[in-house]
C-alpha cells in the first residue's frame, strides 16, 4: 500500500533576539497525483533495489513532499519504505524533470525504528 501527502512550512518565526526558530510543518489539502506517486515509487525502487541492493518491494511505502508552498514543478519529493519492525529506507530530495518524471535525488536515507533495534513488536 502506498500513502502520500503534502506538507507545508508555517511562516517563519523568530525569538526575541531575532534568531529564526525551527520550521514547523502542517498537512495540507493538496494531493500528489496517482501517476506521479507511481513514478516516484518506481524511481525509488530502482535506486534502492537495483543500485544499492536493498529488497524493499514488499515494505509499506510513503511518498511525500514538504514543499507545499512552492509550485508543483519545483517541489522535491521523498519516498520511504518501512518494514514491519520499523526500519526505514528511503530516497530523499527527488527532483521532477520534464514530462513529470523523476530524474535526480539527494540520496538514500536509513532510519532504525525502535522495534528494528530491539527486535520486539510492542
Amino acid at each position: 500500500m502506498i500513502t502520500s501527502f503534502v506538507l507545508q512550512r508555517a511562516p517563519a518565526r523568530y525569538n526575541m533576539v531575532g534568531q529564526r526558530l525551527p520550521d514547523s510543518l502542517h498537512d495540507t489539502d493538496q494531493v500528489i497525483s496517482p501517476g506521479l506517486v507511481r513514478r516516484l515509487q518506481r524511481y525509488a525502487l530502482g535506486r534502492l533495489q537495483q543500485d544499492a541492493g536493498f529488497r524493499v518491494r514488499d515494505w509499506r511505502c510513503e511518498v511525500y513532499t514538504m514543499d507545499g508552498d512552492t509550485p508543483r514543478s519545483e517541489r522535491f519529493y521523498c519516498v520511504e519504505f518501512t518494514n514491519e519492525r520499523g526500519g526505514m529506507l528511503g530516497v530523499q530530495g527527488i527532483a521532477i524533470g520534464r514530462g513529470g518524471h523523476p530524474c535526480l535525488d539527494h540520496g538514500i536515507c536509513v532510519e532504525e525504528g525502535r522495534d528494528a533495534i530491539t527486535g520486539s513488536a510492542e
